[in-house]
């Protein structure tokens, strides 16, 4: 008969979702098999109630097997009544009790004990509190569950349990480990999750040879695995948030049934090493939140069996090797959050992926392989460029994926058309012109709460309707409650002063969002506790000219916005302060710790108490007091937390503010853009010694360049836009040995380049445009044997000299492209203008716009002899809801946009 009577009950065999296909399942028991079971257990099991003398009496019964100990209060006596044959043992709500520590002298047969949560008796501090001294005494024993006890260290004994198979000691207050834990043979079950406390595993870890599950979760304070860490049979490991993990042993490899792996979290992890690709086996990795993670081996294709890949929110990693394609038992791929990935595999569509997620990431443009993967079943772009969004949804049509249901609310007369939608089931549901909705009981019939299938969902009312209540738009969105699984909630032109009161309690509501946005909120003058979401990762706020401050109460009772990863803010003219702990000073808990990305974009006003969100990432855009103040609150970070990525734009500080900049000494990437009055660069900028990419754009004042410029030894990438007033280059720049690509771009104040560009040793491209005086390459330019790319456009002069007279100066470089000052043709100004009002949308840093679209312009359109672009736009917010949907709109736009610019289409 095997396992036969018992069967998967149904509510586990239907799943809504794919995501949720590997959650425990429920079984159901035949009802004649659950009669029996229960007839025998009651024989052989008793409830001990420690506050109800009468349950001991059937302690005495001589089948009795499966003993639980309930409400136990220090009653010591009762451990006189366990039967002595009795072969597992619970304690059961009895937290914080103590135990003796000869409470199990008496019952050397047991197999099982279960005293999680428990204390000992006789300890009053937790560095002396050991387990009981009779757990030592049960040599059958092969369970353990003492979890929660918070015991420091295990005794030198332990080893003297030789059956243990299964040991959970998670949550405990565990230092370090006994030598002697690494000859429990028959281990199988090892779970130290929790234990913050734990800084190293022995160095014979790896005579664990049965171990098969090992989870050290949240082990903060783990610095390494063991150098040996070869562990034969382990099928599951999880390290998730080892935080001081920096690298994996050199022997990982060696891992070879390792089934699954956890990594998330693990932040300082910056590379695998070269054996990571020997996990064969291997069917579940998770890196997200790796944020140090910048490259993945270029064999990592060779993991053949590997069903799901999350590297969710690793914004250093800036691509996918090309052998991920091999991978044809990938299922699930989760790239969402990746802002320093630029493009995918051109042949990612040879995989049979099931689920692919790009969510809010810096994609140009997805590989035209993508539409051809017949088994993908779900495709999630809730954010991204323009140009991203557009063909994802090209995608989605051509393999006939669920799209989103648009519906716009009218009148017919009879009814209202909002009650057609509670027939309507379907991922993704956009509601335009709720203003419409003249009754607000027809919201409550279409039943959003029951929609569990729904993951999207966008509210909109249109205040250019001046009839709209106001006063209703709280009564509509009282009865607009979704389901409980809803990941991306949005809402527009919203027109009361307050919210529902399910909006204060929304992490109970709402607990699986990820992605919020609120946009055109006139009336609103205090938002709800969004603080309080567990898994928001970006919130969106643009244009809420009533909220003034953002406190405690955003965070609610308790809440912390540890997975946040994206802020993006805009427009919010009158924002004075937003406190970062619950009261706005230093000694409070930092609430807003993991950042990836922060953008402030007219945010004038703005003030972080005590100090800004600690972002990897920032953006401020006209947002002059968002430096403000002495301390940034950067002095506690590790280097892997520290900024590395800032452009300012359209920013006036005083010199004083300018200093602050000293506390990013870790930036890669700086850029400054359209910051009037600056007529040299701020000197805090010699501090970034770790800075990689340089980009100076529209500075119309700026004279000179320091000579300290020079003496930045990492720099590989320096682009100059538009700074019409600079006229001579410092000398001390041929210092720069490392500098790989130097763009001068719109800078007619340049007459010449200097003989000392020839010690740019490791040059190898080199983009000179519309720098109409400069006439002629100098002779060094030979020196430049590593210069592989010279591009020349809109220099008439220069163009001309280097095709005939100087053409023995670039013979020695591979590509040269030189394009004299040229009219596009009309089709050509089309397409160039479509191209820079796409570029506005693009969710990135000054730099990498100056980069991508060099690089993209000259790789794509040189053939068509195109005027070369680069586009100035830092960091406009991703690309939203609703750009298809604005075609056929009459009296109001059907995309969402911003009132000033109606380019700026606003999707999730």
């Amino acid at each position: 008969m095997g396992m036969s009577f018992l069967q998967i009950s149904r509510s586990s065999a239907i799943r809504s979702s794919p995501v949720h296909a590997n959650a425990p399942r429920e079984l159901t028991m035949h009802d004649l098999v659950h009669d029996l079971a229960t007839i025998i257990l009651g024989h052989e099991s008793i409830v001990l109630n420690a506050t109800d003398p009468r349950t001991r009496k059937k302690a005495k019964h001589r089948y009795c097997r499966h003993a639980q100990l309930i409400n136990y209060q220090n009653q010591y006596k009762v451990f006189n009544y366990l039967p002595g044959n009795i072969r597992s043992f619970h304690v059961r709500h009895s937290e914080k009790q103590q135990l003796p520590q000869k409470a199990f002298s008496r019952t050397k047969y047991i197999r099982v004990l279960d005293i999680s949560g428990c204390l000992v008796v006789g300890q009053s501090t937790p560095s002396n509190i050991l387990l009981p001294c009779s757990v030592l005494q049960l040599k059958l024993l092969r369970y353990l569950d003492a979890s929660s006890l918070p015991i420091t260290s295990l005794p030198e004994s332990f080893h003297s349990l030789q059956n243990m198979g299964t040991l959970i000691l998670s949550n405990c207050s565990l230092a370090t480990l006994p030598d002697s834990i690494c000859s429990l043979n028959k281990l199988c079950y090892l779970d130290l999750a929790g234990n913050a406390s734990l800084s190293k595993l022995p160095d014979n870890f790896h005579l664990l040879n049965k171990l098969m599950f090992l989870n050290m979760s949240s082990c903060s304070k783990l610095t390494e695995l063991p150098d040996n860490f070869s562990l034969e049979c382990l099928e599951h490991l999880n390290l998730l948030g080892c935080h001081e993990i920096k690298n994996l042993p050199q022997d990982f490899g060696n891992l070879e049934n390792l089934r699954f792996l956890n990594l998330s979290d693990c932040y300082k992890i910056s590379v695998l090493p070269e054996s990571f690709c020997q996990l064969k086996h291997l069917k579940d990795l998770n890196l997200s939140d790796c944020r140090a993670l910048i490259v993945l081996p270029e064999c990592f294709g060779d993991l053949s069996e590997l069903e799901s890949l999350n590297v969710t929110s690793c914004p250093r990693l800036a691509r996918l090797p090309e052998s991920v394609c091999k991978m044809t038992n990938l299922k699930c791929l989760n790239l969402s959050y990746c802002l320093g990935m630029l493009e995918l595999p051109l042949s990612l569509g040879d995989l049979n992926l099931q689920i692919l997620d790009i969510s809010a990431g810096a994609l140009g443009h997805l590989p035209d392989s993508i539409s051809k993967m017949a088994s993908l079943t779900q495709f999630v772009v809730t954010s991204g460029h323009p140009r991203v969004f557009g063909e994802a949804q090209e995608i989605k049509k051509s393999l006939n994926l669920p799209g989103r249901t648009v519906h716009r609310v009218r009148n017919t007369g009879r009814y209202n058309s909002i009650v057609e939608l509670g027939h309507v089931n379907c991922p993704e549901l956009l509601i335009r012109s709720l203003q419409r909705v003249k009754r607000p009981e027809d919201a409550e019939t279409i039943k959003l709460r029951d929609k569990s299938c729904l993951r999207q969902l966008a509210l909109h009312w249109n205040q250019k309707n001046m009839n709209a209540d106001a006063s209703s738009a709280e009564s509509i969105l009282e009865r607009l409650i979704p389901a409980r699984n809803l990941e991306q909630f949005m809402i527009q032109g919203y027109m009361s002063k307050g919210f529902p009161n399910w909006m204060s309690h929304i992490s109970s509501h709402l607990p699986s969002v990820t992605y919020l946005s609120l946009f055109d909120l006139g009336a609103c003058d205090n938002l709800p506790p969004f603080g309080q979401l567990p898994n928001l990762r970006s919130l969106y706020l643009q244009k809420i000219p009533n909220v003034t401050k953002i406190g405690k109460e955003f965070y609610g009772e308790g809440g912390t916005c540890t997975k946040l990863r994206l802020l993006q803010l805009k427009s919010m003219d009158n924002l004075v302060e937003w406190w970062t702990t619950q009261t706005g000073e230093e000694d409070g808990e930092f609430l807003i710790p993991n950042l990836h990305n922060l953008e402030l974009k007219d945010c004038p006003k703005l003030k972080f108490l005590p100090y800004p969100p600690r972002s990897m990432f920032w953006i401020l855009d006209n947002s002059n007091e968002a430096l403000a103040g002495p301390r940034l609150g950067f002095w506690e970070l590790s280097s892997s937390t520290l900024p590395c990525r800032m452009g300012i734009k359209n920013c006036i500080f005083r010199s004083s503010e300018w200093c602050i900049l000293q506390q990013f000494p870790a930036l890669e990437e700086f850029s400054l853009t359209s910051c009037r009055g600056l007529r040299a660069l701020p000197e805090a900028i010699s501090c970034f010694t770790s800075l990689k990419k340089l980009s100076l754009m529209s500075l119309e004042d700026l004279e000179m360049l320091p000579d300290w410029l020079g003496y930045l030894p990492s720099l590989q990438v320096l682009g100059i836009k538009d700074c019409r007033n600079l006229r001579i280059l410092p000398a001390s720049m041929g210092n720069l040995t490392a500098l790989r690509v130097l763009m001068l771009l719109e800078c007619e104040g340049l007459y010449r380049l200097p003989e000392w560009l020839g010690q740019f040793s490791s040059l190898r491209e080199l983009h000179i445009r519309d720098c109409s005086n400069i006439t002629f390459l100098p002779e060094s330019i030979r020196n430049l044997t590593a210069l592989e790319e010279l591009y020349i456009s809109g220099c008439s002069s220069l163009v001309h000299r280097s095709r005939r007279e100087d053409a023995c100066k670039v013979s020695h470089i591979r590509k040269v492209i030189l394009e004299p000052e040229e009219e596009p043709n009309e089709e050509g100004q089309e397409e160039l203008l479509a191209q820079e009002e796409g570029l506005e949308y693009a969710q990135e840093s000054c730099m990498d716009s100056l980069w991508r679209e060099l690089s993209e312009r000259w790789s794509r359109h040189r053939e068509d002899r195109e005027e070369l672009e680069m586009s100035d736009s830092d960091s406009e917010h991703l690309y939203r809801f609703g750009q298809e949907d604005s075609e056929n709109e009459d009296d109001e736009q059907e995309y969402w946009a911003n009132e000033d610019d109606k380019q700026e289409d606003w999707y999730l």
